[in-house]
């Protein structure tokens, strides 16, 4: 099982997606709702989460009082999401689509992009994801990125380790970076028990902090503070995440 480099993303989030990386546990998610309601309009401001995988940002957001409308490709995980809202006793209007295409305009008093759910696509669609999420903004509205940090992933590079599924199943990942272009490409390679061989790959363009806030700009999103990811400590080059508050300009013509 392949894809090519131009559609990698179709179909990849699926039961396997979620057998390979899983999402983090709920004490995990717990402390990062704790670091965004600190960098949030205080509920009920109406909130986007794009990209919301299984909700679990959405549906802890929501039970804190917030309008809460969460966006994915996904449709098995937004099946997830509205599963977790069910059980949680909270409304989330969930919307299947694609962050460079968000059918909204100046809705949000802030929207949300976490667990590097951006740079999926090359420059142009990383920068019409960032403009698309922009103009579903108020002016004045809230952007919060928390993404992977390229400096210390090549800091840290392994080109190779291991995992396994939850049968025992071992998973090579082999990891090759593209350093002029800022690509990552990791693939996935494992056998069944009947020796039948699989392979999966995704391609990620890690940015540079110069690189996000440059482009937070070209998209009218002004940076406001960049922290190492959830722990709200200050970035640093050798932070592994990084985590940016950047607030919408004002208005701009369709």
């Amino acid at each position: 099982m392949t894809q090519s480099p131009s559609d990698w993303t179709d179909g990849y989030f699926d039961e396997l997606y979620l057998e390979l990386f899983g999402f983090p546990d709920a004490e995990q998610t717990d402390r990062e709702i704790s670091a965004l309601r600190t960098l949030l309009p205080d509920p009920p401001a109406r909130v986007l989460d794009a990209a919301c995988g299984v909700g679990r940002h959405a549906v802890r957001l929501a039970s804190a009082g917030y309008e809460v409308v969460g966006l994915d490709s996904s449709e098995l995980f937004l099946d997830r999401a509205n599963a977790a809202a069910e059980d949680a006793g909270v409304a989330i209007e969930l919307v299947h689509g694609d962050i460079r295409e968000i059918p909204f305009w100046s809705d949000f008093d802030a929207v949300l992009n976490l667990s590097t759910a951006w740079g999926y696509y090359d420059d142009v669609e990383n920068q019409r994801a960032l403009q698309s999420m922009a103009d579903a903004l108020h002016p004045g509205g809230r952007f919060v990125l928390e993404v992977a940090h390229r400096d210390a992933l090549v800091g840290r590079y392994a080109p190779r380790d291991w995992s396994a599924m939850s049968d025992g199943t071992l998973v090579v990942q082999l990891r090759e970076f593209d350093a002029v272009a800022g690509v990552n490409i990791v693939s996935h390679q494992w056998r069944d028990r009947d020796g039948t061989s699989h392979e999966r790959t995704h391609r990620l363009r890690v940015h540079t902090a110069t690189e996000i806030d440059h482009m937070l700009r070209l998209a009218g999103l002004a940076p406001q503070a960049w922290y190492a990811s959830f722990t709200l400590v200050p970035f640093t080059f050798g932070a592994r995440r990084l985590l940016v508050v950047a607030v919408n300009g004002g208005d701009r013509e369709r």
